[in-house]
Order: C-alpha cells, then structure tokens, then sequence
C-alpha cells in the first residue's frame, strides 16, 4: 500500500473518531440521575400509572408487584391489554381482585391509521384519574420510591413533562452485545442539555417512562396528536415542546430498570421495528447512522491491523491507529459501569457494531419498500399495516 495514502487514511479516520467521541461527550453533558428520595409533605398530587400491554405474561407480574407496593400516599395502576393471547389477562385478572389500586381493561378496537402503543396509552388517559399521567412499559420494574421521586424532581424543576433514561437490565449472550452498541449510537439522539433548554427546541423522551400533567396532556391532545408516529416518544416530547411547555429528561437507573428483550428474535424484531425512526425517518439518516457504527465501534478494531502495512512503525502511523481504539475502550467500559454489565463484553464491541450496522439496514429496507416490521401480531408502518 502505498505509504502517504495509509497515513491519509489513519489519520482521517482519527480525526472523524475524536470528533464524533466529542460530539457524544458534549451530548451528554446535563445528564443527571434521579435519586430514590422518601414521599415528604401532605399536598402530593394523584399518579395514574398507566401501563400498556400485548403479550407481557414474562414481564407484567414483575412490573406489578413493583408498582402495587409504591411508599406513596395516592397513585393508581391501570392496565391497557390489546388482545394479549398469552395468558397476560389471567394474570392481570388475579391482581384486579386482590388490590384495589389497581384496574385493567381491554384495548378497544384499533381505528385506522393508530399505533397501538398510543391508543393503549389514550384509553387508559380517560379512563384515570391523576393530576399527573406517567405512562410505563411492562418491562420495567421500579423502585419503592420510584413515584415520589419523579414528583420531587419534577416539582423542583418546575416541569410539564419528564421522561426517564431507565437502567437496563440483561441476561443473554445477545443481550449484552447488542444492546450496549445500539445504546452508543442512540446516545448520539440525545443531547440531554439542549433537551432540558427550554429556548431550544430539541425535544426527546423514552417511551419506556413518561410523565405529563393531565392539563397539558388534555390541552395538546396528548396521543391522539402522534397516533401515527411508531416511536411516539420523540415525537409526544416535540409536540408538547413545541406547545411551549417545560419538559425534562433525566438518569432513572436508580429508580427504574427495563428488560428490553430476552433473545436474539426480541432484539432483531424489536429494534428493526424502532430504529429507522428513531434514526431520523429517512434513507439519507440511516445511512449516516450506520456510517457512525461503523467508524466508531467496527474500524476502531481494524485500524490498528493497518500498521501491518507501513514500512516504519513511527508515531505517525502509531497514533492516528491507536488513539480511536483507546477511545472505544474508555467508553465501553465506562458504559459497562454505568449498566452494570461485565466488563470482559468490551472485547465483543465489533459483534455488537455490525448486528447495529444489519438493525439499521434491515429496519430501513423493511419500511422504504413497504412491507413494515411484525411485532407482536401486528404490521407497523407497511403498506399493509394492521
């Protein structure tokens, strides 16, 4: 290989890797956890937790149990099932009986042009009672302060709508790999303090939790005004933004904790039906995403092999090789703490960035030609969607 080129090619590839690791620091800065803080003062408002479910026989118990033993003086839990065939109804009937916060119905018919998840989400709204809604994925489990929490952090900061990054829970092979790659690119999505800037109109949440007060979320329509949106969390967080409403996002891995999936099938399905949009919703967003995967995550473990090709190894060719494999490490491993992960999956990072790489592609092959993503019996954003 000629020499001049190699040494073009290793230290552009250092330059993109430095900036983009800057871009991802920057991102971050703001990020704060919520800590478990005790219920204090008598004047707490209502919480309805409303909890959306299909098929979640392998979550909802656990869910429940967290939820149904909060240290809050005034919540209730309602369940929102669409047409769960796995033994989830029988469940949620049992628990219907022995607690009288809690209540589940059935999803009502789906009207066209809605994603489930939003409708589930809508119903329950009316059928509650809260000042405040918080709307939670069955795969989370919560800590027994979870709710008082939220409120003391959302009062303290004078907000209409907070969402958390929860904490993740794993315990597959695939789980491991997967799912910390997908999360260092999506963390390129979030620039935490422009969110939390009321003057910028950068808008995200996590639909795995979030908080609304019932006034703004009856004001803006709430999910009827992103009934289309299959990542309804990006769009909910712009749409009440851009109503000129406060919101927040914050660290909840001390409060709550999700289970994403459990296998490899949950992963491919789960992620092939959200990250195209999440991406960014078009071909030109996919492809910079997964060129970021690539450079940051699979050629960081490549370009050192490229010394293989220069003639003297001098500090030239050494640097600009190195320095983006150092810097993929740190942040592994600083990821890896944060999720409480073993650290020996660091070495698995090029598996991981290349299942990301296929996600992005087969996720965005699926929706431009219009044959959508099955999850969970139903077609999402096809053009047989049901």
């Amino acid at each position: 290989m000629d020499q001049q080129l190699l040494l073009y090619i290793l230290w552009i590839n250092c330059g993109l890797v430095v900036v983009c690791m800057l871009s991802a620091l920057w991102n971050s800065l703001g990020y704060s956890d919520v800590k478990p803080k005790p219920p204090c003062g008598s004047d707490s408002p209502f919480v309805s937790l409303i909890i959306p479910t299909r098929n979640e026989i392998a979550n909802i118990k656990t869910c429940l149990d967290s939820l149904l033993c909060q240290d809050y003086p005034k919540y209730e839990v309602i369940v929102i099932d669409g047409d769960s065939d796995d033994g989830t109804r029988q469940l949620l009937d049992s628990y219907a009986k022995k607690n009288k916060r809690f209540r589940w119905y059935g999803e009502e018919s789906l009207p066209e042009k809605w994603v489930g998840k939003s409708f589930a989400c809508r119903q329950g709204a009316k059928c509650s009672a809260g000042d405040w809604l918080f709307f939670i994925d069955a795969d989370t489990v919560h800590d027994r302060y979870m709710i008082s929490s939220v409120i003391d952090s959302i009062q303290r900061n004078n907000v209409d709508f907070f969402s958390l990054m929860t904490g993740q829970l794993m315990g597959s092979f695939w789980e491991y790999v997967v799912l910390p790659c997908v999360f260092l690119w999506f963390g390129t999505r979030f620039p935490i303090r422009r969110v939390n800037n009321p003057r910028s109109k950068v808008a995200r949440a996590t639909g795995q939790f979030i908080a609304v007060r019932r006034d703004v979320y009856e004001a803006t329509g709430g999910h009827e005004a992103v009934k289309v949106h299959v990542v309804e969390d990006f769009a909910f967080a712009a749409y009440i933004k851009n109503a000129g409403y406060r919101i927040k996002i914050a660290g909840g891995r001390k409060i709550v904790k999700t289970r994403m999936y459990r296998n490899f099938k949950q992963i491919w399905e789960g992620f092939s039906k959200n990250i195209f949009f999440a991406a960014g919703t078009s071909l030109t967003a996919s492809i910079k995403a997964v060129s970021y995967v690539f450079l940051n995550q699979i050629l960081p473990f490549f370009a050192p092999l490229m010394l293989l090709f220069a003639d003297n190894l001098t500090w030239q060719y050494v640097v600009p090789a190195l320095v983006p494999f150092a810097l993929t490490i740190i942040v592994r491993l600083q990821l890896n703490m944060l999720l409480e992960l073993p650290q020996w999956y660091t070495l698995t990072i090029p598996i991981g960035g290349f299942m990301t790489v296929l996600l992005h592609i087969n996720s965005a092959a699926r929706y431009l030609s219009g044959r959508g993503m099955v999850w969970k019996g139903r077609v999402y954003a096809g053009s047989k969607q049901k």
